[in-house]
């Protein structure tokens, strides 16, 4: 062995010292959420010529050591594409539920022991009374309270439907804020690994709080990720893309901010722009989702991806009302379900008051009308006119109905025979037929039709999620295969690198010999 040999001894100690710091570094983070697995990579480090070999045009040649190259991270793109596109969609549908979820108890009233469906039934029932005996000062206060309750019942549920509308604007807004954070730590990121990596260092750490940065970022948005190569190339930056839009290109970040849906309403929707305000309806700014209303959100959707487009699906940008166009309602949960109890409480207040005010009170003057808009508006309802309308935020019980003697007002008699039940009996024959307003139900049948339904919708968002939370967690298992820590493994590399480093120790320690009798030995007589 040539003295010479020392170096390639040497260069073994270091690369097997360089692989035991990579290996424990793997031990030390394998409990730690994103860490990425590291490998110490290793090549020849070069050649000495010893002469041609006597087999073809071949060069004998012996190594002159190992050299540690990089030390790189085991990561797999399509594996992190995989896991994005799942979380992604994932999200979208955990919100959806969550919000179907929230509004299902409020429809359904599951914390309550009197539901909306049994003030109708109340109604209905109280109608019933009514028509045997007319003219009981009972029967018709009781038909009164009735009402009472049955707005009071309704109001509430649309109270509390609109106060979850903004509790989903609150969430919307936080959203918006974390992306812009999360979009501008990984710029910073992106500088501070360009800076270490300019000299071929690897800033791993930082790679990996960056990509756990990206996978949450998947969560919020249907993100395109795009590694592009920096500076001498020994360093990459990740731009990231949003439906073609660029969010982050170039280490320069397009924010988002927010502007309202539209005048009347407090709602907001995300909107790309630096302002720090809420821009006006008018704003240009161009939103996210431009097409939200209308968009294809079915079963078989490829664009239903994201948490912040799952709660702007479930909020809506209106207070549904049934005036309202479907195409402001489109795809959005609760103006749906607005929309919905607004147009059975509209059929049961135009029925309750055309009965009433068809015939004659007991006052022997004509009925009054036992529903009345907030406004003061009287005569027809215009559909562009807000305040003309019976929907729920504009209706009351009219108040001459609930003074002491309200009761001789409802116009139940034809003639104004106190025995008379004939209009009362047409109200109970209307009551039970099924009405194109109501989707061809009955009025005592619509409201279970509007919790069935959504409770079907809100079980297909489940159905989804699940589906999508194996999804993900298979592709992330598949991550795991490649980018986890397994100590077994490390354990095995540590024993490699151990004996390897032992080995190139005896071989020093054998030239260290050597050379020791050559330099302290030669030309000693009797050595």
């Amino acid at each position: 062995m040539s003295i010479a040999g020392i170096s390639t001894a040497l260069s073994g100690l270091r690369a097997a010292q360089a692989g035991l710091a990579v290996t424990g570094h793997n031990v030390a983070n394998s409990s730690v959420a994103g860490y990425t697995r590291q490998q110490a990579m290793q090549w020849d480090f070069s050649y000495r010529n010893l002469g041609s070999s006597p087999v073809g045009s071949l060069k004998l040649q012996a190594g002159l050591g190992t050299n540690v190259s990089q030390v790189r991270q085991l990561r797999n793109k399509f594996y992190d594409a995989t896991y994005r596109e799942e979380n992604s969609i994932g999200n979208y549908y955990s919100r959806k539920y969550t919000a179907g979820e929230e509004i299902n108890n409020i429809i359904g009233e599951l914390q309550s022991d009197y539901r909306a469906q049994d003030v109708i039934a109340d109604v209905w029932d109280a109608i019933n009374e009514v028509s045997k005996n007319p003219g009981a000062i009972e029967t018709r206060s009781t038909f009164i309270q009735s009402c009472v309750t049955l707005l009071n019942k309704m109001q509430d549920i649309n109270k509390n439907l609109f106060e979850y509308q903004m509790n989903l604007n609150n969430q919307i807004k936080k959203e918006v804020d974390s992306i812009n954070t999360i979009v501008e730590q990984i710029a910073e990121l992106n500088q501070r690994i360009e800076e270490i990596e300019v000299d071929g260092s690897k800033a791993n750490d930082l790679r990996d709080t960056r990509n756990n940065l990206i996978d949450e970022l998947s969560g919020y948005l249907d993100i395109e990720v795009k590694e592009t190569p920096v500076g001498n190339g020994n360093s990459t930056r990740m731009d990231i893309l949003f439906q073609g839009n660029e969010l982050l290109v170039g280490n320069v970040q397009q924010k988002i901010g927010l502007k309202y849906c539209n005048g009347d309403y407090p709602f907001v929707e995300p909107v790309f722009t630096s302002s720090k305000e809420i821009l006006s309806a008018d704003s240009t700014a161009t939103p996210l989702f431009p097409n939200l209303a209308s968009e294809d959100l079915g079963t078989n959707s490829t664009v239903t991806k994201g948490s912040l487009k799952g709660l702007l699906v479930s909020r809506g940008e209106v207070i549904g009302n049934y005036v309202m166009p479907d195409s402001d309602i489109g795809n959005f949960s609760i103006p749906n379900i607005q929309k919905k109890i607004d147009t059975l409480m509209h059929e049961i207040v135009t029925l309750l008051n055309d009965a009433s005010t068809s015939g004659v009170g007991l006052d022997g003057n004509p009925g009054i009308p036992i529903f009345i808009r907030k406004s003061g508006a009287t005569g027809a309802e215009d559909p562009n006119d807000y305040g003309t309308l019976f929907t729920l935020n504009n209706i009351e019980i009219n108040p001459e109905l609930l003074e002491a003697d309200g009761y001789n007002k409802l116009g139940f008699s034809v003639e104004g025979d106190k025995d008379d039940n004939t209009i009362l009996m047409q109200l109970i024959k209307d009551w039970k037929e099924p009405l194109a307003n109501l989707e061809g139900s009955s009025i005592d049948g619509y409201y279970k039709k509007i919790i069935t339904d959504f409770a079907v919708k809100v079980q297909e968002d489940r159905e989804k999620l699940e589906s999508k939370v194996g999804s993900i967690d298979l592709a992330q298992n598949k991550r795991l295969t490649i980018s986890g820590v397994s100590l077994d493994e490390e354990l095995s590399n540590m024993l490699k690198y151990q004996h390897a480093y032992n080995s190139a120790a005896k071989i020093v320690n054998v030239l260290d010999g050597m050379m020791d009798k050559i330099i302290n030995g030669t030309g000693r007589v009797g050595l």
